[in-house]
């Protein structure tokens, strides 16, 4: 479980791809429960305004997720699919309770907009993790995985919005 959680850090770092771990459903099961706790420290920071619809965020990300999986079929690394998604989804939450940490520990210091921009800045960092942990995927330059990354943002940036545009107008 340590070495597990190490080989994340040293992907978050850069240092190691998503062949660092095993191609395993238990593993994709470990990033999904650390997925839940992160989101969790989420929903605890935000407020809980009506206008908040966090299962819109989660079906964002999961389009997201979706297309990486393209990403790794088109180039013709179908069996990497386990790997890098458990990868890309336990690093992103990783970076999620780093985000929220730094929130919590910093916001009574520096108040809560300096604590928010830094936590953005924390997330931010997810957009170069995920084009390295891709690119290892699929054999190319970090450069070409920083945009699949870029172009999974934004998908999933463009997905919130229209569906929080389409509630809107039904409601």
């Amino acid at each position: 479980m340590r070495q597990l959680i190490q080989n994340f850090l040293d992907m978050i770092m850069l240092r190691k791809g998503a062949d660092a771990i095993p191609s395993s459903w238990l593993v994709l099961i470990f990033s999904l429960v650390l997925l839940f706790i992160s989101s969790l420290g989420v929903l605890f920071l935000v407020d809980s305004s009506p206008n908040q619809r966090p299962w819109i965020n989660y079906l964002g990300y999961f389009l997201g997720i979706f297309f990486y999986s393209l990403i790794l079929i088109s180039y013709g690394f179908f069996g990497r699919i386990l790997q890098t998604i458990s990868a890309i989804i336990a690093c992103g939450s990783l970076i999620t309770i780093m985000f929220v940490l730094e929130f919590i520990l910093f916001a009574p210091f520096i108040g809560s907009n300096l604590a928010g921009l830094l936590a953005s800045f924390i997330m931010l960092w997810s957009v170069p993790v995920e084009g390295h942990i891709i690119s290892s995927a699929i054999e190319r330059t970090r450069f070409l995985g920083i945009i699949i990354a870029i172009i999974a943002l934004l998908l999933q940036f463009l997905f919130q919005a229209y569906m929080l545009n389409y509630l809107e107008i039904i409601s």
